[in-house]
């Protein structure tokens, strides 16, 4: 289920935020990590004057050669198979790691977000990639720190098809790891439904907890967040269609660019 994971990297020290986690994607399952590095030739068009792309692709080339051989070995030392993606491919990231992710199961990638302002934005390749991917994708921003990503997870849930896939792979990471499983639930419907669902995942010997909340969506998550101490949140996709323009009023978006633990957020099926 989470056994290929592709890692995209810009080789800044935010995209490196990932391998932070090494070991609990191995506890999870994890058995292979391609690395991913795009030469970026799209932001060239912004870029007055002339420019010899054929040199900067060369230059870019050996900065990647130079730098991922230590991330690889990073990744072995953790007990993970490590494949640097070769040759090097060439165009928009966005672009290229849509293609490269057909061979993996889920992306797990850095986001930028330094200033004030820019700590509730993703940054455009983390945006378009979360918009355009049929499959998962785990985000960590560069603010976020935790210690163990599956101590307690937090699944958003509203009983759409995006909520299920989200609760099927967390319920998949705490069997993995033993941890804490909290869903929440914003609204006052279907609480009996959820109690039902709750009771069945703890006859799966899962250490499950429910809680109903009736404020804004985003806001309720975020704050049970920091009640509970979740170390990572799982959430549908619905509503990222606007991910792109950074408009934020989706549910998704909101927890997304707020949130001050990694989010996975899942599609509704990985072939759609």
């Amino acid at each position: 289920m989470l056994q290929k994971m592709l890692f995209p990297t810009d080789l800044s020290e935010n995209s490196f935020k990932v391998l932070e986690h090494l070991d609990d994607f191995k506890k999870v399952g994890v058995e292979k990590i391609g690395v991913l590095f795009v030469i970026n030739i799209a932001k060239l068009s912004t870029v007055s004057g002339g420019i010899d792309i054929d040199h900067y692709i060369e230059g870019m080339t050996k900065k990647a050669e130079e730098a991922l051989p230590d991330v690889a070995k990073k990744i072995e030392d953790s007990g993970i198979r490590a494949e640097i993606i070769r040759p090097f491919p060439v165009g928009h990231p966005v672009v290229e790691i849509i293609k490269a992710s057909e061979n993996y199961e889920f992306i797990a990638m850095g986001s930028r977000g330094t200033s004030t302002f820019k700590k509730i934005l993703l940054g455009s390749v983390s945006e378009g990639v979360l918009h355009d991917s049929k499959l998962p994708v785990y985000i960590f921003k560069q603010d976020v720190v935790v210690d163990t990503l599956f101590e307690r997870v937090l699944v958003a849930y509203d009983f759409s098809d995006w909520a299920d896939r989200a609760l099927e792979y967390a319920k998949f990471v705490v069997k993995r790891t033993g941890g804490e499983l909290h869903i929440i639930h914003v609204t006052e419907d279907e609480i009996a439904d959820l109690k039902l669902i709750g009771d069945s995942i703890k006859a799966e010997g899962i250490d499950v907890y429910t809680h109903v909340e009736s404020r804004t969506p985003h806001k309720a998550i975020l704050a049970k967040r920091d009640e509970i101490d979740a170390t990572t949140i799982f959430i549908g996709s619905r509503g990222l269609g606007g991910v792109r323009a950074m408009i934020l009023g989706s549910t998704s978006e909101s927890v997304i660019r707020r949130s001050k633990v990694p989010v996975f957020v899942c599609k509704r099926g990985e072939n759609e």
